[in-house]
């Protein structure tokens, strides 16, 4: 096999990874907010090349501006949309990343990178060399040969596919070589290439068949009858013309020096300096696959630590650079130093190390403290590795002062998990003040950087220990108690130090981002609010599951039968090639979108997919109830059961203030808040959730909070008056729109208010207003109209936010959190500009709905003691809170819990509430 030296599209690749990360919903952006989804996606791609493909010789291709088409046909890609503006700015970037792999950079002024691709890889060919070429360009495919493939990127990243010239005739219908007949007769949009008026793709592919090239077309126009012919006759001109424009050049005078192309060569320390620069962790990572077996220099005579290739940072953890400054505390005298240290100490960081994950399960192995930057403690209390510890009951009674002392401020990271590990330990931790994570999250909601290990980075420029190098990877992982004290104790002392360290820079952070108050009030006071909960846990019915798993086998083999019935023959329903060889070839259905296909080559067959093909056959509806039921079954009937904590008998679900960007709540292990409501057997899941003997389930639940939030903050008089009046808004709405009196709003009028008062809050186009109600697109612009000549407030709030999101970069609950918004400043693609806008009119309503229910959280529990009464907050679901009250406390306790979240913030709206209560969550009553 000869060798093969890859090419790379620059620019077609950029883009790709840029609009496949922004459909998938990605917005990667550095800490300042400068936007990387191009950046990123182009080296990711490029690394994945180079781990997986381990090509001889590699180089890329740039545009340089505009070329001689332009001068043979000034409208060429003139109606192609420009760059978004903060792709253009990336592009820089990606060529330094290029130069940083010590990779050649191919441009040439004037000329395509399609024809510089075209010219080399004829060249490579020519000089005995394979050649893949790596685009997003279709245009590429009439270079493919014997010698030449084409990966062409897909819809995903993860869908790029190689085209032989097999794979170019299935596709287009004719060979490589027959690409710019094809063009010369289609024409192509992206580029605004004319083509002949009149010609589509089956007739180009059907002329083609039978006459190889334009010349032999026109040699036989005679042979072609009627407008067809007419329309190639008038379109001669064009024809020739858009086949020159077509057609890559493979003759332009640029020439690459193989030995500067080998792809073995690469200057991996530049690469990892820009990374960090651009703090793409994942692929820093990636980086050491690029080179087997290299082991990076010893610690420098400055006693920093070198980073994975050699570039001078700062490590943590096992490193030289912390061994002297921590301390083990296994004797009785180190702990008598320890006291005394806490004695005089102004703050207290903390971190536990465990045995798992779940602090509700697993065995306490160690506790790290720091008091003063620079200097940690590590007290072993569960290794099973024979060395010297203390025992718990000791470490308990000295450590407990300090640990409750209410003058003794605590700092985490992640401290809710701590607390609880401490608790199941017989230790407490109050009063908690700081908690890095949740520090880190309110500067930056859309982080995916809120682990210590990469804070320590941003903030601190320090690279610290990752658990893997303690505990290992996979089937041979163990846990922290067999591991060797020592060799613990470095790592669980920086986490605290570490810990500590990052309080003074999130401070200084937050001050910039006016997050403090938000912090302190809201998040903060939160903590412990959250761990009780989640000790408390809630009860299952174990029968109703069972009999419940055993109902839904029964009705997925029904479902199973009648869809082979309806399609004819078995298949494999899991299996989504044959499902959509099944839908679009054998029952002939006609795919929504024919541009989403999977990288085999097959189109799409996900949910959103099905549900525009609901009601086009009976196999459709039939897949879609079997996959919702299989969903149910899996994901909460068969698994509930498995995740009982043992040790209560309860299931004990895990609440993130740092899940949702909208400030709320998120719930998992399991997720309680996604189980769906609206069928039937969803709700059904909710009945397996019971209340201990003697006790019932109360649910109170925020009625149209959201819709209130509006009016108050938009000041809408109409919209207040119906609230304060007690009118249903739905119907109170309808009646203002259709000018009909309230009593003769019909169900269906109430339904579209209802619809486009909801949609609001999300942003909703008269597009998607008209998708959802039934009504067609031009009633439904009516509708909006009408609604906003009626709720004027409602349109000038919109409007501001939306002003407020494009000149600020931001949008702000009432409360001052803030959800940030760069893309709207630095002029992002309209689909992602969309997106962001529809995002940034709801983030102030959810935020402030969510910072609400959590300030009535925080109260609850101190007006339940004060009240004298027992129940047991389980759990917070959207705009519902569910108690477990002792049965003769249910009328007390609903109207303690009433109370509290209607006066929970003071609205110009009143909040109101619903008061449910019985046995289980999905069998409650009104409760009067």
């Amino acid at each position: 096999m000869p060798p093969v030296l890859y090419l790379i599209d620059g620019h077609a690749l950029a883009y790709r990874t840029y609009f496949a990360l922004a459909s998938a919903g990605e917005r990667l952006q550095t800490h300042s907010g400068e936007p990387t989804a191009g950046i990123y996606g182009f080296a990711s791609v490029l690394m994945r090349i180079l781990e997986q493909d381990r090509p001889d010789y590699l180089a890329v291709a740039f545009d340089t501006g505009k070329t001689f088409r332009n001068d043979m046909y000034p409208a060429y890609k003139a109606t192609r949309a420009k760059m978004p503006d903060d792709l253009r700015a990336q592009i820089d970037h990606i060529r330094q990343i290029v130069d940083a792999f010590n990779l050649p950079r191919l441009e040439k002024e004037g000329v395509e990178a399609d024809d510089v691709l075209g010219s080399i890889a004829k060249q490579a060919v020519e000089h005995g060399l394979g050649v893949k070429i790596i685009t997003g360009d279709r245009d590429l495919l009439q270079l493919v040969n014997d010698r030449i493939i084409v990966n062409l990127a897909g819809n995903k990243l993860s869908e790029a596919r190689d085209f032989t010239a097999a794979d170019v005739v299935e596709t287009l219908g004719v060979r490589p070589e027959q690409v710019i007949e094809y063009k010369g007769l289609v024409g192509d949009k992206s580029d605004n290439i004319p083509g002949v008026p009149g010609v589509g793709e089956k007739t180009a592919t059907s002329l083609l068949e039978r006459y190889p090239t334009l010349e032999d077309i026109y040699a036989h126009i005679d042979e072609i009858k009627g407008a067809m012919r007419a329309k190639l006759e008038a379109g001669r001109e064009s024809a020739f013309l858009s086949r020159d424009l077509a057609t890559i050049r493979t003759n332009v005078a640029i020439s690459l020096d193989l030995e500067k192309a080998r792809a073995n060569d690469l200057n991996l320390p530049a690469v990892e300096a820009i990374f960090r620069e651009l703090e793409f962790r994942t692929l820093i990572a990636r980086l050491a696959k690029l080179a087997p077996g290299y082991q990076p220099p010893a610690a420098s005579a400055a006693g920093g630590q070198l980073s994975l290739f050699g570039v001078p940072i700062t490590q943590v953890g096992q490193s030289e650079t912390f061994a002297n400054h921590y301390s083990v505390v296994n004797t009785p005298e180190a702990l008598k130093e320890l006291q005394q240290a806490l004695a005089g100490a102004e703050c207290l960081a903390v971190d536990t190390e465990t045995t798992g994950v779940d602090p509700l399960r697993a065995e306490l192995v160690g506790i790290s403290l720091a008091v003063v930057e620079g200097q940690g403690y590590y007290i072993p209390v569960g290794h099973r590795t024979g060395e010297p510890q203390l025992k718990l009951d000791e470490v308990r009674s000295a450590l407990l002062p300090a640990f409750t002392d209410p003058k003794l401020p605590k700092y985490g990271h992640n401290v809710k998990y701590d607390l609880l590990a401490l608790r199941r330990a017989g230790l407490d931790l109050a009063p908690i003040r700081f908690d890095t994570m949740i520090a880190g999250f309110l500067i930056d909601p859309a982080s995916r950087s809120l682990g210590l290990k990469d804070m320590s980075e941003d903030y601190l420029n320090l690279t610290m220990t990752h658990i893997e190098e303690l505990i290992g990877k996979g089937k041979n992982q163990i846990t922290m108690a067999e591991v060797p004290i020592e060799r613990a104790a470095g790592y669980a002392a920086a986490d605290a130090e570490i810990t500590l360290r990052l309080v003074g820079p999130l401070r200084k952070g937050m001050a910039e981002r006016q997050a403090e108050k938000v912090f302190e009030t809201v998040e903060m006071p939160l903590v412990p609010v959250l761990a009780m909960m989640e000790q408390n846990g809630i009860a299952l019915d174990l029968d109703f599951l069972k009999q419940m798993s055993t109902e839904l086998t029964n009705r997925l083999v029904e479902i199973e039968s009648e869809i082979y019935r309806t399609v004819g023959y078995h298949f494999n329903l899991n299996s989504t090639q044959q499902l959509s060889d099944v839908l679009f070839k054998a029952l002939g259905l006609l795919p929504p979108d024919p541009r989403k296909k999977t990288a085999s080559g097959h189109f799409s067959t996900s949910a959103d997919i099905l549900e525009e093909l609901r009601g086009q056959h009976p196999a459709v509806d039939l897949i879609l109830e079997y996959r919702e039921l299989s969903k149910l079954k899996s994901t909460y009937v068969d698994a509930l059961p498995l995740q009982i904590n043992p040790d209560t008998g309860r299931v004990h679900t895990s609440f993130n203030q740092t899940g949702s960007v909208t400030g709320r709540l998120a719930s998992s292990d399991p997720n309680l808040q996604n189980i769906p409501t609206r069928t039937e057997l969803g709700r059904q899941v909710r009945r397996a959730f019971i209340a201990a003997p003697g006790y019932r389930l109360l649910s109170v639940d925020y009625s149209q909070i959201e819709l209130r939030i509006v009016a108050a903050m938009s000041g809408d008089e109409a919209m207040r008056q119906a609230f304060l009046a007690g009118q249903d808004i739905h119907a109170a709405t309808a009646a203002a729109i259709q000018n009909v009196p309230l009593e003769q709003v019909t169900k269906d009028q109430r339904r579209n208010a209802k619809a486009i008062n909801f949609g609001l809050i999300y942003g909703m186009s008269s597009f998607g207003l008209s998708r959802s109600t039934g009504l067609t697109l031009a009633e439904a612009e009516n509708f909006v109209k009408a609604y906003f000549a009626q709720f004027p407030g409602v349109r000038r709030y919109l409007d501001e936010v939306r002003k407020q999101a494009s000149q600020r970069g931001y949008v702000e609950t009432l409360l001052g959190r803030r959800r940030y918004f760069p893309n709207l400043k630095s002029g992002a693609n309209p689909n992602m500009r969309a997106r962001e806008e529809r995002e940034a009119i709801n983030a102030p309503i959810q935020g402030t709905a969510a910072d609400i229910m959590k300030l009535a959280m925080i109260a609850l529990p101190g007006a339940l003691q004060q009240a004298g009464l027992h129940a047991r907050l389980l759990l917070q679901v959207h705009d519902e809170l569910v108690l477990e009250v002792p049965e003769n406390e249910l009328q007390g306790t609903a109207g303690v819990v009433k109370d509290i979240m209607e006066n929970a913030y003071p609205l110009s709206i009143p909040l109101e509430t619903e008061a449910r209560s019985g046995i289980s969550w999905g069998e409650l009553q009104p409760f009067a």
